[in-house]
């Protein structure tokens, strides 16, 4: 299926984000609130000046970030065929699962005895993109944005309860791969919640392959054999 404007694109990531709502952990038993007094004193104060410099390049990294993905959703790109990586890796997969390989990308929803996620798979052809960003440019913006999309699914999960993250970009003269994921193990004293969230991206002859999936579970078993399955689709993809 083809698309030229960025108007489909989004519609295709709209659907894509929100086709199945967002990944919930297992209910757990309401929290006590409690208010904390923090007394202000001169020493507390941070320096106006030097929290003001940090606003502002944050601020500009965020504006070069919107700035990219913008012009990326507005490139002359098309969607490729992902069905075989989709099919030969979900083979033996060990989860109840639904595919929905509707508007370009192919989003699984995966159900376990104790936990549920998700996994998307995309294939973007920049042949006719004329993006004026070098490789690994694309991978490392198009990956974040693409992690953050993901992640934002994970209903009550924040960065404090990442317990490990790992970030890696590496390219050759006619591809690149780029690679993101974290752990997640939250406890509220009653019960304890394990999560995993990965993207996995390689551009390769003009064609940007993504892997991105995220889930929660009661049962530290399910998060390790979600973490096998996204191996399994990083194997799928040509690098």
């Amino acid at each position: 299926m083809e698309t030229k404007i960025i108007a489909a694109l989004l519609v295709a990531m709209a659907l894509t984000m929100t086709a199945c709502g967002t990944i919930s952990p297992p209910a757990q038993t309401q929290a006590v609130t409690t208010t904390a007094v923090t007394t202000i004193t001169a020493e507390s104060i941070p320096d106006s000046a030097a929290s003001l410099e940090a606003e502002s390049t944050v601020d500009e990294e965020q504006i070069k970030t919107d700035t990219f993905i913008a012009e990326f959703f507005d490139s002359n790109i098309s969607f490729t065929d992902v069905s075989p990586i989709v099919t030969e890796a979900m083979k033996g997969c060990s989860f109840e699962n639904e595919i929905d390989n509707s508007n370009g990308v192919n989003k699984i929803t995966l159900k376990g005895s104790n936990g549920g996620g998700m996994i998307d798979v995309l294939c973007v052809d920049l042949s006719q993109s004329n993006l004026d960003y070098d490789m690994e440019y694309i991978l490392e913006n198009f990956g974040d944005y693409y992690y953050g999309q993901t992640t934002a699914q994970m209903s009550g999960i924040t960065e404090d309860d990442f317990s490990s993250v790992y970030r890696m970009t590496s390219s050759v003269v006619s591809k690149g791969k780029y690679q993101r994921s974290g752990s997640i193990q939250k406890t509220d004293g009653m019960a304890s919640q394990f999560g995993y969230t990965e993207t996995y991206a390689v551009l390769n002859e003009n064609k940007l392959t993504v892997v991105s999936g995220a889930f929660l579970s009661s049962d530290m078993m399910e998060r390790q054999s979600f973490s096998q399955l996204m191996a399994k689709f990083a194997e799928n993809v040509k690098y």
